[in-house]
């Protein structure tokens, strides 16, 4: 075997074999929270059902977005299900027949495959995501390796976006966040062969797209506006070419566009969209292309432009240009400035750092490339110029001279923070019998996968107050939580004795939240959620 063969083999063995144990150690050891739930829940109904509905006659799934939700009409949907599912359907949640609508079903179609082959739990929601991250670390170092010629720059590139904390944390999730990855990176490789001529490269390029939107409908737009645009400035299709590639795109996504009615979605933001678009500036400059980087790759690639061959530099030019058109796209399109939305744009700026590293210093001097990787690895040097530019308010806690993200990753795959929804679980699980009814007023998803028992409340305060015939058996509340309607959890409360369970449950927002803003939520005094029996008249 030839030594350049070896050095290949052997740094995609370290790369997988790295990745693989970041991506699936403890994979298990917290249950799923609200959003991974989601995508679950709407996985089993597509087992049993032929899609994925979100009224399975029990119990309801809805869009988790307060703001949506009518207060004044609340009282109506609290004591019947029927009402509460017409007035979803008329907000456009779902579809008449509750099929779900708000997301493609690409996501639900993976998570089915792996409950239906691993078994309905955790390894089983989550496997198939984290198993698409390990692909997309092994196939972007394939893309790097092609379109620059050089076994340093695609390794360096693959080891930033396996240490990159935010992205890794998002891969091991039971949501579209890893497919969207590995779509971005199968889409530009299509690309780039669509580009070069290869034969089925146009229909490789069409198919990869049409299923990235089948996963990400979201953030697919702007990349395509810059590829498109990459492919008629670069004259090597030419303009006819072009325009049949986007149109035969533009018919096999066009019945599902309508399908899903992307166009009467009505998103109330969470807060004003100059905050958004700051939001999303800090989280882009901090955990997926610095700024800095971005522009100073520009400036290079612009001086050596001539020197490079076509497949590199028009790659290292589209890896610039999509990370900034996504900068106004979530701003505008979206209803806050989640890290979700740009993650999948992570591999992008791994790919700048490792080529500028590489290419900016002489053969000689290649050690310093890696010297250089681990500063950026460990440090958000880079990211600093322009954190400075971002209102105080609208940026998180981070460090100036250490990336406190890693740690976070070694604690949360490594280490050993309780759980809320797990301790929920299990304790329902033993002394919960599957009839029972639960109220819980939010992380409502996570019992409807884990647990056969009738689930109300959540956001929609589903049958919070239907009690006609059988009253809730058990409550869950956590009194941290403040985008739900209160006073129905605390009419319904009020209403019976309960008996609260020996247990010290963490009361925290959310469960097992791949989002910086997680972080936030762990006070130093912790408080612990409301976990009760209802007592009965004979006092049992």
């Amino acid at each position: 075997m030839a030594i350049g063969n070896r050095r290949e083999i052997t740094t995609q063995a370290i790369l997988g074999t790295l990745a693989t144990v970041l991506l699936f150690w403890g994979l298990t050891e917290k249950y799923l929270w609200q959003d991974e739930a989601n995508t679950a829940v709407l996985a089993t109904n597509l087992l049993t059902f032929g899609k994925p509905l979100a009224y399975d006659g029990v119990n309801l799934v809805t869009l988790d977005f307060f703001l949506l939700e009518d207060a004044e009409s609340v009282g109506e949907r609290t004591h019947d299900p029927k009402a509460a599912v017409d007035y979803y359907v008329r907000r456009g949640d779902f579809k008449p027949d509750t099929a779900w609508k708000w997301h493609p079903w690409g996501q639900f179609l993976v998570a089915a495959a792996g409950l239906k082959l691993l078994g309905h739990d955790t390894l089983g929601a989550r496997a198939p995501f984290a198993l698409a991250g390990l692909a997309t670390v092994l196939l972007f170092y394939r893309l790097v390796r092609r379109c620059c010629d050089s076994w340093q720059i695609a390794t360096i590139s693959a080891f930033l976006l396996v240490a990159n904390a935010y992205w890794i944390l998002h891969a091991r999730q039971c949501r579209y966040y890893s497919l969207s990855s590995l779509l971005l990176v199968l889409t530009l490789m299509a690309y780039l062969r669509w580009q070069e001529g290869a034969h089925w490269g146009a229909a490789a390029f069409v198919a990869s797209g049409w299923c990235w939107f089948q996963v990400d409908y979201g953030t697919i737009w702007p990349v395509f506006g810059v590829l498109f645009l990459d492919s008629l400035l670069a004259r090597r299709r030419g303009f006819r070419a072009t325009l049949l590639t986007g149109a035969a795109l533009a018919a096999a996504m066009a019945p599902f566009l309508y399908y899903y009615e992307l166009w009467g979605r009505n998103m109330i933001p969470a807060r004003d969209r100059l905050d958004i678009f700051w939001m999303n500036l800090f989280n882009t400059n901090e955990y997926v292309a610095p700024l800095l980087l971005v522009l100073v790759a520009l400036v290079w690639l612009q001086y050596r432009w001539r020197f490079l061959k076509v497949p590199e530099r028009h790659t290292i030019a589209i890896a610039c240009a999509i990370p900034l058109a996504l900068l106004p796209w979530v701003a505008l399109a979206t209803p806050d400035a989640f890290l979700r939305y740009v993650i999948m744009a992570a591999p992008l700026g791994s790919l700048l750092g490792g080529w500028f590293l590489v290419r900016v210093f002489p053969a000689r001097f290649a050690w310093m490339a890696g010297v250089g990787a681990l500063a950026m690895i460990a440090t958000p040097w880079l990211s600093l110029p322009v954190r400075v530019l971002v209102p105080a308010d609208d940026r998180y806690e981070a460090k100036y001279w250490w990336r406190p993200e890693l740690s976070m990753l070694a604690n949360e795959i490594f280490g050993s923070r309780p759980d809320p929804n797990r301790l929920t679980v299990e304790w329902l699980r033993r002394n919960a019998a599957p009839s029972d009814e639960i109220l819980i007023d939010y992380e409502d998803l996570p019992l409807e996968f884990y647990l056969p028992n009738p689930i109300r409340g959540g956001i929609a305060a589903f049958r919070a107050e239907d009690d006609a015939k059988t009253p809730p058996r058990f409550a869950v509340i956590r009194r941290s939580v403040e985008f739900v309607h209160r006073p129905v959890y605390e009419r319904e409360i009020g209403r019976y004795r309960w008996a609260e369970a020996p247990v010290k449950i963490p009361d925290i927002i959310w469960g097992n939240n791949p989002d910086p803003m997680m972080w936030d939520n762990y006070p130093a005094e912790m408080k612990y959620l409301f976990l009760a029996r209802r007592v009965d008249e004979r006092g049992q």
